[in-house]
């Protein structure tokens, strides 16, 4: 079996384009081209159609596709398994994230592994919950760092609690107080995170009688600071992101608190490759000592 034709396969679906896929993998057009005529052949069957918009997988490429992107992950782990023995740490590692946190926790830890294992290539998704779940569940990340993972069919492991906040204009009447009561969402217009972003913020919305009047709705935290700090309504957002983003909106904390759990996921613990699992400790000391110095 000669892996690459599953590996050049995966990433032609992934980009759309045969010649992308070739340009990313080091083949040349016909070179990839061959391969995928040699996989068909070799599996009895099509496994792609080309349309306008590229290459798009049929209803059996879809249904192989899963299992051949765990084999390319069973293989990485291999080959990983066999740098350790012989000293040389090598691979990739994948991480489905928050953008929060990708950009606040994540270059600290990168820098620090990359020290120790400067060969290791690091892929980053960004998203919120439905884009980092649905990368774990398609197996497209090995790990993920975000909030909410209990229950989930993966294994998880709690790293810190990071407050919500609210989000004030300025000159909001309430900016100079020292709590802002949940009370108070239903008496402004209120910016929500879009569906997919906005998990927390809507448990937190639930505990009142009624949802508040929605203004406006954004996908970036950053596009929804700016709106609040031009007066244009109210939000809910994390501790981690407002204490590291200076602008000129106030954050307060909420009457009662709210708060989210941060935290590591992993589809099996068992089946993760070393270096991943060498990372999740490195993710694990770097949160501890961030939580020891901010108290």
């Amino acid at each position: 079996m000669n892996i690459r034709k599953y590996e050049a396969f995966v990433r032609a679906v992934e980009l759309g384009s045969l010649s992308k896929a070739a340009e990313e993998l080091g083949y040349t057009q016909s070179g990839i081209s061959h391969m995928m005529q040699s996989l068909e052949d070799e599996v009895g069957f099509p496994l792609m159609v080309r349309t306008s918009a590229g290459i798009l997988p049929n209803t059996e490429g879809e249904m192989l596709l899963p299992i051949i992107r765990q084999l390319l992950r069973t293989n990485e782990s291999l080959e990983q398994n066999i740098a350790k023995i012989k000293g040389a740490d090598i691979g990739c590692i994948r991480i489905a994230a928050y953008p929060s946190v990708a950009t606040y926790w994540l270059p600290g830890i990168i820098a620090l592994f990359q020290k120790d294992y400067p060969n290791v290539e690091i892929q980053i998704i960004e998203g919120g919950t439905d884009i980092i779940e649905g990368a774990m569940n398609r197996r497209e990340a090995d790990l993920c760092l975000y909030a909410g993972g209990e229950g989930r069919n993966y294994e998880w492991i709690p790293l810190c609690r990071d407050r919500m906040l609210a989000l004030v204009p300025p000159e909001h009447p309430l900016a100079g107080s020292g709590r802002l009561p949940l009370e108070a969402f239903l008496q402004e217009p209120f910016i929500m995170p879009m569906p997919g972003y906005d998990g927390e913020v809507h448990d937190i919305l639930q505990q009142l009688p009624r949802q508040p009047q929605i203004r406006f709705s954004a996908c970036s935290d950053y596009a929804i600071i700016s709106m609040v700090a031009k007066g244009l309504g109210v939000s809910i957002l994390s501790d981690l992101l407002l204490r590291n983003y200076p602008n000129d909106a106030v954050a307060l904390p909420m009457d009662p608190p709210q708060e989210r759990m941060l935290g590591m996921g992993v589809p099996q613990m068992k089946a993760a490759s070393p270096m991943t699992r060498n990372f999740m400790r490195y993710v694990q000391d770097y949160v501890h000592a961030q939580v020891q110095e901010e108290h």
